[in-house]
């Protein structure tokens, strides 16, 4: 792949020898990259998103959206029926009774819990090959967990409420396709930013030409994904600030991301680290709403029962 005219070795640097910031794009391109272009179509011939995706989306986009035809399109499918109960009946959701059908979990666990639950699977299983560079469980724990802080935020400020976990669980697409379809280019990325000590958005500028959240932007666009769900996997590598509205379900995708990632964790491209929290996550609404969550080690608990209930048979397939 050519990508962006500059080297490995030259990559585009302020007057110190650090990677500048101004070469990062702000989401999706306003014109087509060919590069980009040649790989979203690559990917697209070969992982069509399930018929049931649409009908859920086109079901919970609606005015008058109903439970009943909800549970009648995920049950539509059969693999992702499986998915859903398993997952339903297991420690993510904690519910007592045992849950049966899809309309017993549409009824008992909500009508967004399913829909998240749906929707991610499903982009998920069209996402199915083991990556080269990334162990699939961190990649998968991590994206999970920017979908439950995301939650959180959303559940503190009573926006964005039915979107907010979709959007975090699928914030991280595009790098995991890039890994699968482009692992040489991936590893390239990778030596660059550590040895420049730049952003993994910055070397994959340098590289490619192109960032993995516009590729993840660009698949979600294909896919025909919400308006909203395109902007937050297009942006989540932005600063909170550089947004036109912070809170935005773009932004709470941000704001959760950086907030992972200062607590330790990481997708394994990016280095962990432990940067100071955010001020935000210290104080009411949002301190409250993290705490009734049972605080970072509740959400990672919560992590690991989704991680091994919805996705630990294929990650070990």
């Amino acid at each position: 792949m050519s990508g962006c005219p500059l080297t490995l070795d030259q990559p585009p640097t302020d007057d110190d020898g650090c990677m500048t910031v101004e070469t990062l794009p702000d989401g999706l391109p306003e014109e087509g990259n060919p590069e980009l272009d040649i790989l979203v179509n690559e990917i697209a011939e070969l992982r069509a998103l399930p018929a049931v995706a649409a009908r859920v989306i086109e079901i919970s986009g609606g005015e008058q959206f109903s439970a009943h035809e909800l549970a009648q399109a995920v049950a539509s499918d059969q693999a992702l029926t499986a998915k859903l109960l398993r997952l339903s009946n297991s420690a993510y959701y904690g519910y007592p009774r045992k849950i049966t059908t899809v309309r017993d979990a549409v009824v008992l666990l909500g009508f967004r819990a399913v829909r998240s639950a749906a929707l991610a699977s499903c982009v998920i299983d069209s996402l199915p090959d083991r990556p080269a560079n990334m162990d699939p469980q961190r990649f998968w724990r991590f994206s999970v967990s920017v979908g439950m802080l995301a939650e959180v935020l959303a559940n503190a400020h009573r926006r964005h409420m039915d979107e907010a976990f979709t959007a975090g669980v699928l914030h991280n697409i595009g790098r995991l396709a890039l890994d699968q379809h482009r692992p040489r280019e991936l590893m390239a990325v990778t030596t660059l930013a550590a040895r420049k000590k730049v952003s993994i958005a910055e070397a994959e500028m340098a590289v490619l030409g192109f960032t993995d959240a516009q590729l993840g932007g660009a698949l979600s666009t294909h896919w025909n994904l919400p308006e909203d769900l395109v902007d937050a996997v297009a942006h989540h590598q932005l600063n909170p600030d550089a947004l036109p509205d912070p809170d935005s379900l773009a932004g709470y995708v941000v704001r959760a991301r950086m907030f992972a990632r200062a607590s330790g964790m990481s997708d394994g491209i990016e280095p962990r680290r432990r940067d100071e929290v955010d001020a935000e996550w210290l104080m009411p609404p949002l301190s409250k709403v993290l705490q009734q969550a049972g605080g970072v080690p509740g959400v990672e608990d919560r992590v690991s029962a989704f991680v091994d209930s919805a996705l630990g048979a294929d990650l070990a397939a």
